[in-house]
């Protein structure tokens, strides 16, 4: 699409732990040309989507939004891996560090590689698991009150919070 004269295309990735960085990095940006953008050979979802012409303002308040999400996830996998890495020694801190990462978003896949890496602390300490249980199905359920999750329909969202504090319960069981 033509914005004064030059065409304009952004750059789309679904934002989430799947995401790998370099698709993290480019989401959002706008550029003239669909060819500057980088063709990665990975199995991330994305698009490069011309900008409807005279919306190039929009587009990049637009996209400077998408690029907070994108340094929201980033932020949210550091704080987790954070506390995976914290909490054989630190478990408060490690606590800390999870809490923080779910406000970001709680993806499931993650908390079963905490549980099936830290399993016998787990275990032995049941006092760590029900309180990470409590945080994980706490913050996974109010991630369904968020903007991004209200587009979704209503028994939808309400079947995929219930089967994700199902799961979470059973993880940290």
């Amino acid at each position: 699409m033509r914005m004064f004269g030059r065409a304009r295309y952004q750059y789309y990735t679904n934002v989430n732990y799947l995401t790998c960085e370099r698709c993290l990095a480019w989401h959002g940006v706008i550029r003239s040309n669909p060819t500057d953008f980088p063709d990665h050979d990975d199995d991330c979802e994305r698009s490069i989507l011309p900008i409807p012409p005279r919306e190039g303002r929009v587009y990049r308040e637009k996209g400077k939004r998408m690029r907070t999400a994108a340094q929201g996830e980033l932020s949210r996998r550091k704080l987790f891996e954070q506390g995976v890495e914290a909490i054989s020694d630190s478990p408060e801190s490690a606590i800390e560090a999870f809490r923080r990462s779910a406000t970001y978003d709680v993806y499931v896949p993650d908390l079963e590689r905490l549980a099936t890496r830290h399993r016998d602390l787990l275990d032995s300490d049941p006092n760590l698991r029900e309180g990470l249980r409590a945080l994980f199905v706490k913050a996974f359920s109010d991630k369904f009150g968020w903007h991004r999750y209200e587009r979704l329909p209503e028994p939808m969202r309400l079947r995929r919070e219930e089967e994700g504090i199902e799961r979470i319960n059973e993880i940290f069981r």
